[in-house]
């Protein structure tokens, strides 16, 4: 209660409006990686089925296995960075957003309504134990494997 008092009017204002923006940019940075993990492993996927139903010579050179190991290596690790990267940007949003609603009051019990905070204090730091990065990146990874096997195999 005392920290949105203690802010000028100015302050608190551009708090409110900045606040908008950091709370879509959180939901937009989380999007973006569903969205990145959807589209690799779809494409993953597609390439396995494709390697394994194919109708083409059993047994391709060590070249074209090669660059075939390489192009999904390449492919997969652009990926992973990409995910990492919006996982970055997520964190980053996600902290100035905690530090608004801690500014604005969310988390001051008795502030907003009486005996209690707006927000549950365990919002603050919830988000660090998200593991769905991790998940993300494991299924990448496994589709990745199973795809430079089965170039591997027609060797």
């Amino acid at each position: 209660m005392p920290e949105l008092k203690s802010l000028r009017e100015e302050q608190a204002e551009i708090l409110k409006a900045l606040y908008p923006s950091y709370k879509e940019e959180v939901y937009r940075r989380r999007e973006q990686m569903m969205k990145l993990t959807a589209f690799a492993c779809s494409f993953l996927v597609l390439l396995l089925v494709t390697m394994l139903t194919a109708s083409a010579p059993s047994h391709p050179d060590v070249t074209t296995a090669l660059f075939a190991v390489t192009g999904v290596a390449l492919f997969s690790a652009l990926f992973a960075y990409l995910i990492l990267q919006q996982r970055n940007r997520h964190h980053m949003a996600k902290e100035a957003l905690i530090e608004i609603e801690r500014l604005l009051g969310l988390y001051d019990e008795g502030f907003y309504l009486e005996g209690k905070s707006l927000y549950p204090e365990h919002w603050q730091t919830d988000w660090l134990a998200d593991r769905s990065v991790t998940v993300y990146l494991t299924i990448l990874a496994t589709l990745t494997v199973l795809v430079i096997a089965s170039v591997l195999v027609r060797l």
